[in-house]
């Protein structure tokens, strides 16, 4: 309310009268202005009131659509235990909230009402008036309608947390206590977010409570902001010279303060256990400094805030207006002081001169934490002692590894696979997944992709809502070929393919090839409609169609379902389609990300899903993650600090049925959400036989755990604290382009193991180096699913890593002058992943290399690249201690260095354009080699007169090695 100074006679009580009667009854206040006949509301009011009405009924109908399909496709998967519980914690989350909000908020502002004063006096005049009554009934119907307002919006959005209380009800313990506070780890993962919620709920609360009520004691004049006459005209005529509380607004803003001060000081206990989260020190979690000072300024700030709050509660009596004032500013100066300065000055002064003993403790507790967080206590380290050279012998001892070596990359694969296999513009391939199959009795590595349903490569005029919901309705089998298999041409030799589905194995068969849940996915598919659908391409041009005859997709028949699934996708095509009936059903959520994000929201799903075929039918196996980034001092990836691969879901690509397999019982995470969703999970021993045999240790599990092993293999906190021995992923290593080296699966023996497997792994480098340090393995088969290990080479020895091995390779004259000789052909030239093949004692490297061509683009497979080097300096058949070589098959690259190889399967690749190969042909001729040996000193001859911005010799070497490369497309 505003007060203005000026003097004049006023209407209203003689001042000295009222002072002196205490029986106010007898004073005749102003008289009240009457009341002006209501104004009848205009029309265009009315028409406003009506569609907001029509709004909100469109707003509830949407959302008890959304929550009605909801409920209807949980019970299609048959999780319906997800559904309810999240409805029923949502529901009792927001209203407990939504009413709690609502009771501190309306509280408040009726008693900063029933505190307003009645009457006003003015200073120097002898009269009192009424004030304003008006403005106190309506803030009694107004403070009613906000608070209900807000409240439900503050209760809908707090119901959004029920699944951090739901956790906090149900979760387990981790059998492990933190170090400082000695609580459970399971208080902090599953406790602590609760509480941090519930203080912040309040704090805020009261925060904008008090906001609020300061508003309302202004309009009734609580609060009164004091103005004087300054004898100008216009805006600047008055000015603001104080304000003036009266003592009831004053005690209720005090004792509103006091309850601010109150809840931050529990706060503080809250702030104190989240210095085990600390990143302030060298490591992640509670260093010296956040022990020794700031653990302390907390406490002080704590009991501060209580002092602080007790001494506003007797503000109720004592009435000192600026008290509220000091208060505040008095907790700001000892915030600066305890929370900055203090912890600054511990740090300079005590820390950092004496920093590694200071915090060596902490790192130990960092050290075992990160450890026991992400696993890596099971990854076994042992010794690779490179001691024996790789011979033709120990290469036919291991065929089993060497038959297994991928010489197709996912990415170049998949390019092949669109080009080769997609046969029609309305089907794609999204990616290649890497398996192994028992295939005709062998064991061999695979590389499969789902030909699925692109609905977007239909012709414009096809792309009807016919064609895209009833007709096109699903994908159609599956392309899949060996890694290390190559046609006569150089493209994949496939062992299935084309439409309809041909294997080359039996236990490669499909019965059931469609695709209805898959990567790509669509808005929503009808199936059991009165037309059939598209089923695959026939031969003449004669197309197939069929009926589906699955148990996936809700039923669309009644008139209720009909009904919602129109406002959930804003149609009314599923009243008016007359190929609908009682049987038809619909398919949502077909894309199987989506599908498993919305069954599982509390899981961190992989990337990538991989199909396999089982019992003649295809299924999607997808690993699930249970994260949690609140793992006391264990370092932080990103958001997460605690993973487990806990769970892998395995979904029907025909009926979408999704089972979910628990694969680690001890996890205190997912005995959790067992315990909150009973039922949900089986345990692996439930999972069938054959598909247990696809299960593999996942990339991005392997990938975060190499991260963090390249830092934690080290177990001593003095050598962690100065980076004495950090390993990195090796990066820039490959020719034709850059970037971090990606995990990759083979099959191979382990060292101490029996017989080969299949396996993920990684190579190490040093930091900075790029020479090879160790390398890191995942196994996949059982019984040894899930472990892993790591090989550590001898420090005396020189290991090549990935980008000394690639330099080698790109300075190799003979493929150096192939590259040039193949580019000028028109052909790109595409360098495939390296990998690095350990193999008993020894590493070998491999990889491919593939021309695509520019009118086709179509990769193909026309070159293998095999580097060895003797780790202790043995002298290969070549009289070397290194080779490097490049061949059309991997069998005759390792007998060029090893004098003889295995039997490795698969034809051998056409020739190249403008270049015969005699099939056996293992070495080049004499004059071959001359002329490549020529070009490449013509090449580096006129790099080097380049340089030296010397144009006319470049210009003479340019013609020479034209002339040169005529000369090698000539030969026979």
């Amino acid at each position: 309310m505003w007060r203005s100074r000026t003097r004049g006679p006023r209407r209203g009580i003689a001042l000295a009268d009222f002072c002196h009667n205490e029986d106010v009854s007898n004073v005749t206040p102003f008289p009240k202005a009457r009341r002006a006949p209501a104004p009848r509301r205009p029309p265009r009011l009315r028409l406003g009131v009506i569609v907001a009405v029509v709004v909100v009924v469109l707003v509830v109908l949407a959302v008890l659509s959304r929550y009605y399909i909801d409920w209807l496709w949980f019970g299609e998967v048959g999780l319906r235990v997800v559904f309810w519980r999240r409805i029923w914690t949502s529901l009792v989350v927001g209203i407990i909230f939504g009413a709690v909000f609502f009771a501190i908020l309306y509280s408040n502002i009726e008693i900063a009402r029933r505190l307003a004063p009645r009457y006003h006096a003015f200073e120097g005049v002898d009269l009192v008036e009424p004030v304003r009554e008006r403005a106190q009934r309506l803030t009694r119907v107004a403070g009613l309608g906000v608070s209900l307002v807000i409240a439900v919006i503050v209760g809908a959005s707090c119901a959004g947390s029920w699944l951090t209380f739901r956790r906090a009800i149900d979760g387990v313990s981790f059998k492990a206590s933190d170090p400082v506070f000695h609580h459970d780890i399971g208080f902090y993962v599953f406790k602590l977010p609760a509480l941090q919620f519930v203080y912040s709920f309040l704090f805020g609360s009261l925060i904008a409570t008090l906001v609020i009520t300061v508003i309302v004691h202004l309009i009734l004049g609580g609060v009164v902001i004091e103005q004087e006459e300054t004898g100008e005209s216009g805006p600047r005529a008055r000015r603001v010279t104080g304000f003036h509380i009266e003592s009831g607004a004053l005690a209720h803003v005090s004792v509103l303060l006091a309850a601010i001060f109150v809840v931050g000081g529990f706060g503080y206990i809250l702030r104190a256990w989240d210095l085990l989260y600390s990143t302030s020190g060298v490591v992640f979690g509670a260093g010296y400094t956040d022990l020794h000072a700031r653990l302390w300024a907390i406490r002080i700030l704590m009991v501060l805030a209580w002092v602080i709050a007790a001494a506003l509660v007797a503000n109720v009596w004592w009435r000192r207006r600026l008290l509220p004032v000091a208060a505040v500013g008095g907790w700001i100066v000892a915030l600066v002081v305890l929370l900055g300065i203090w912890p600054a000055v511990v740090q300079s002064l005590i820390v950092n001169p004496n920093q590694g003993n200071k915090e060596g403790p902490y790192i130990a507790r960092n050290i075992v934490a990160t450890r026991a967080a992400y696993n890596l206590d099971l990854l076994k380290g042992t010794a690779y002692p490179l001691k024996g050279d790789l011979t033709s012998a120990k290469l036919v001892a291991n065929q089993t590894t060497v038959r297994n070596i991928r010489l197709w990359d996912p990415a170049t694969l998949t390019r092949s696979y669109q080009q080769l296999q997609e046969l029609r513009p309305y089907y794609s391939f999204v990616d290649a997944d890497v398996d192994r199959y028992n295939v005709n009795g062998t064991y061999r590595q695979t590389m499969l992709s789902a030909r699925e349903l692109n609905i977007g490569g239909l012709p414009a005029n096809a792309q009807t809502w016919v064609n895209q919901h009833i007709t096109y309705t699903h994908g159609f089998g599956v392309t899949l070929s060996a890694v290390n298999q190559v046609s006569s041409d150089g493209s994949p030799d496939f062992l299935v393919q084309d439409i309809p589905v041909t294997s080359a194995a039996t236990s490669l068969q499909l019965s059931q090839p469609r695709i209805y849940y898959g990567e790509t996915g669509t808005e929503y598919t009808l199936v059991k409609t009165k037309d059939q659908e598209f089923d695959y391409p026939g031969s003449g041009g004669q197309d197939v169609y069929r009926s589906y005859d699955g148990s996936g997709g809700i039923s669309i028949g009644s008139f209720l379902n009909r009904t919602a699934f129109n406002i959930r996708f804003g149609t009314i095509k599923f009243w008016t389609a007359s190929s609908l009936d009682s049987d038809s059903r619909i398919i949502i959520r077909n894309n199987i990300m989506a599908r498993l994000t919305a069954a599982a929201p509390f899981l961190t799903f992989d990337h990538d899903p991989y199909l396999v075929i089982s019992d003649g039918r295809l299924f999607w196996i997808a690993d699930a993650y249970a994260t949690t980034g609140l793992y006391p001092y264990s370092e932080r990836q990103g958001s997460i600090n605690y993973v487990r691969n806990s769970v892998k879901v395995v979904i029907d690509a025909y009926n979408g049925t999704m089972t979910f397999y628990d694969f680690d019982p001890g996890d205190p995470i997912i005995r959790t959400y067992e315990k909150m969703f009973p039922g949900m999970f089986k345990p692996f021993t439930a999972m069938p036989t054959a598909l247990l045999a696809h299960v593999r240790y996942p990339e991005d599990y392997f990938k975060l755990q190499a991260e963090l092993f390249a830092t934690y293999h080290v177990t001593d906190p003095g050598l962690l604290y100065n980076k004495g021995n950090q390993w990195q992923i090796p990066t820039n290593v490959s020719i034709s382009g850059s970037g971090e080296m990606d995990p990759y699966y083979v099959i191979m023996r382990l060292p101490r193991q029996a017989k080969e497997e299949f396996v993920l792994i990684l190579p190490f480098v040093p930091n900075g180096r790029s020479n090879m340090i160790a390398w890191l393995g995942g196994q996949s088969d059982p019984p040894n699913y899930g472990k892993g290990v790591s090989f550590g080479f001898p420090s005396s020895l020189n290991v090549y890593g990935p980008a000394q091995v690639e330099a080698a390779i790109n300075q190799d004259p003979a493929i150096s002058a192939q590259r040039t000789l193949w580019g000028q052909q028109g052909s790109t030239v595409i360098f495939g992943n390296l990998l690095v093949m350990p193999i008993m004692d020894s590493l070998l490297y491999v990889q491919p290399l593939y021309l695509e061509s520019q009118q086709t683009q179509l990769p193909q497979l026309k070159r293998v690249i095999v580097f060895y080097r003797s780790p202790q300096g043995g002298t290969l058949p070549n009289g070397q201690t290194q080779a490097v070589t490049m061949a059309p098959t991997l069998g005759e690259a390792l007998s060029e260095i090893f004098g003889a190889s295995p039997s490795v399967a698969g034809p051998t690749p056409s020739p190249s354009p403008g270049q015969t190969t005699t099939p056996g042909t293992t070495k080049p001729s004499t004059q071959l080699k001359a002329l490549i040996e020529q070009a490449n000193k013509q090449f580096e001859a006129a790099q080097a007169a380049l340089k030296a911005g010397d144009f006319a010799e470049y210009g003479r070497q340019i013609t020479a090695l034209q002339q040169t490369l005529s000369q090698l497309r000539s030969l026979p």
